[in-house]
């Protein structure tokens, strides 16, 4: 496997500079950080405001908050603590998109390359940043982008291919690419000794760091050592039981939190959604490893998928200390899932709410926080 360059990281830092300049941005507004994973993800900050905006490739028929010649934008607060936007963050959008318009006359057009065969494209690529600053002493990390397990309703598909599309690579089903960050630990080494510690934040948006890449590659192991020494504070989420692999590691930090994905109680159910993914039986009983070893566990029930909630909540109460609850937000791309294991009543608003509603009420009952998991600093505390 070679080592690749990616050239995405150049060509937006170029793109977003123009947001750095001094009063750039209204109201006291400053870019903290942002990052290309994920399409291209901007964080703004004025004191303990927080603003994020994200701008994916151009698509006239999805929605979203403002549109540049080539970019879709959306925003929200990171931390969700504000459902809509205030006059003075929507001015703040406004004068973002004005400089991106102006910026991204200076991107090239690249043709794609066409898709050759139909084996997973791999790639080991050198990177130049690590730690992306969330706000509030949060941090995320991402040790590779792109996912293996290749979820079939991950919604981050178009977002995730937005760094391929400006190198020209060719456009890969979701679940058959991965960029494996092979020199992410030296520049986390580097990081860690000018930024302060603060929480880290590893979970599957843009890739699982424990897909099945990680037992060859290990950089989540290695990112782990490293934030060890330094004394930061990893939350880490994922699907996968190999994390089990590394309790003994999480179990020497000072504070750690390591969640499992859970969507459902019925394998059945699970094996139709998340095909790549393990079962719930391992997931439950990697959790119960992890509580045995003294770490703070939670689950995330997302997308919260057909189950009998009364039967989750039985299986993961006792495993966990805090829970995520979260609807499908990906109906469309599933659809046909859901008919197939004749499930389609469960694709309703009526039937996420009542789910979901039983749910928080037989976790709550049994001592389980609920919790958003976006400012994590209560968890840490």
């Amino acid at each position: 496997m070679s080592l690749a360059e990616r050239h995405a990281d150049a060509l937006v830092q170029r793109l977003v500079s123009a947001l750095e300049q001094p009063n750039a941005l209204p109201h006291g507004y400053r870019l903290l950080d942002w990052d290309v994973d994920h399409g291209i993800s901007m964080v703004l900050v004025k004191a303990d405001q927080h603003l994020l905006v994200e701008a994916s490739a151009r698509n006239d028929s999805a929605g979203c908050l403002a549109q540049t010649a080539r970019f879709n934008l959306t925003a929200r607060d990171p931390f969700g603590e504000e459902r809509q936007l205030s006059g003075e963050k929507r001015a703040v959008v406004d004068a973002v998109v004005a400089l991106l318009s102006a910026g991204e006359k200076g991107l090239p057009q690249v043709a794609r390359q066409s898709a050759v065969g139909s084996r997973a494209q791999i790639r080991t690529i050198s990177v130049q940043r690590a730690l992306v600053r969330e706000g509030r002493g949060q941090y995320y990390l991402n040790p590779y982008v792109g996912c293996s397990i290749g979820c079939s309703f991950c919604f981050v598909e178009d977002q995730a291919d937005l760094a391929r599309g400006l190198e020209g690579l060719p456009r890969v089903p979701w679940g058959r690419w991965v960029d494996v960050k092979s020199n992410l630990p030296d520049v986390l080494r580097a990081e860690v000794k000018r930024l302060p510690p603060g929480i880290v934040r590893m979970s599957p948006i843009v890739t699982d760091p424990y897909q099945p890449l990680e037992r060859r590659h290990r950089i989540t192991r290695s990112c782990l050592e490293i934030l060890l020494a330094h004394g930061f504070y990893p939350c880490v989420l994922t699907r996968a039981a190999r994390i089990r692999e590394d309790i003994e590691l999480l179990a020497r930090f000072e504070r750690a939190w390591v969640g499992l994905s859970v969507p459902t109680n019925d394998d059945k159910v699970r094996h139709a959604f998340e095909p790549g993914a393990d079962s719930i039986e391992a997931r439950l009983e990697c959790l119960a490893e992890c509580r045995g070893a003294g770490l703070k566990t939670f689950a995330v029930v997302q997308p919260t998928l057909p189950q009998d909630p009364q039967r989750l909540v039985e299986l993961l109460a006792p495993l966990i200390d805090v829970v995520r609850i979260d609807r499908m937000h990906c109906i469309e791309r599933v659809r046909h899932i859901y008919e197939s294991t004749g499930n389609l009543d469960a694709t309703t608003d009526a039937w996420f709410e009542g789910a979901q509603a039983e749910l928080a009420a037989g976790f709550v009952e049994r001592g389980v926080r609920l919790h958003p998991l976006d400012d994590l600093r209560e968890l840490f505390a």
